[in-house]
């Protein structure tokens, strides 16, 4: 893993670093020097008229060729990060590359892997292959959807996961996994535990008394047997015994309120950064 950028002001997970990867005949055009651009830019959420670049690479600089590593049949490219905190990212990013003819047409040979950190150590990785769209004006891709828990025990969540099928067909009561829901208010975001297994997190973004919502993730291995709305409720009843107003800019939890309209009334309308004051 590459890391680059360095700890920027602020709270909560934050981007330390990225890969783009190649394989085949893409990973020769790289190697070879043959042009290639790549981008992630992403607008502020809050705020759809700034947009900023999330991380880059490019053939024409100097400093990324030199990290520029072959492994096996592919080549791999390290990113040039931009210290920004996932709690400032909207719901999608736009992913961009473009390269020398011939090689931009095939789908499942260009792979991109972020990550990102907390004060604590706690890690997240988003990684996406990337698709046709992504050569010409830009792929829309989903930032918390493709996001993944760093440490998951696949056999702790296997567990829970035949639990929650047992329960689906009417038996095996006794055997629920412990699912509980921790605050780490120092860095801005509630973690749902499985069994004592990390299986989400409820990202938001605190300043003075305001109180945006940012994103939802729930682990790859954790998903679709109703977990998201346990992390969310959990969160929500909490944020109400708080003096705050609070926004929500998260696709999950939106869906939650419209489901359950008795927690709408917690919410004030989503601000402007500018407003914000950030």
């Amino acid at each position: 893993m590459t890391e680059h950028a360095r700890r920027p002001d602020g709270t909560g997970f934050y981007l330390v670093g990225g890969e783009l990867t190649a394989a085949g005949s893409a990973g020769q055009a790289a190697a070879f020097d043959q042009p290639i651009d790549f981008s992630i830019t992403a607008g502020l959420f809050g705020d759809t008229d700034t947009e900023v670049v999330v991380v880059a690479w490019s053939s024409t600089e100097t400093d990324d060729l030199e990290g520029m590593r072959p492994v096996d049949n592919q080549v791999i490219l390290p990113l040039r990060t931009h210290p920004l905190m996932l709690n400032s990212l909207p719901a999608s990013v736009r992913v961009q590359l473009r390269t020398a003819g011939g090689f931009d047409d095939t789908e499942g040979i260009w792979h991109v892997t972020l990550h990102f950190r907390n004060q604590a150590g706690s890690g997240l990785t988003w990684h996406a292959s990337l698709p046709t769209e992504a050569f010409g004006a830009g792929w829309t891709a989903p930032l918390a959807d493709l996001l993944t828990i760093d440490g998951t025990d696949s056999a702790v969540a296997d567990k829970a996961a035949s639990h929650a099928a047992v329960q689906a067909v009417g038996a095996g009561a006794s055997e629920k996994p412990a699912v509980t829901v921790t605050h780490h208010a120092d860095d801005e975001y509630y973690e749902l535990l499985v069994d004592g297994q990390r299986a989400g997190i409820l990202v938001y973004h605190l300043i003075g008394s305001h109180l945006s919502i940012t994103h939802t993730v729930i682990d790859q291995t954790y998903r679709g047997q109703g977990f998201s709305w346990v992390l969310i409720r959990h969160a929500l009843d909490d944020l109400r015994t708080k003096s705050l107003t609070v926004s929500n800019y998260c696709a999950v939890v939106r869906h939650f309120v419209k489901r359950n309209p008795e927690y709408g009334v917690l919410f004030g309308p989503p601000q402007s950064f500018a407003k914000r004051g950030g």
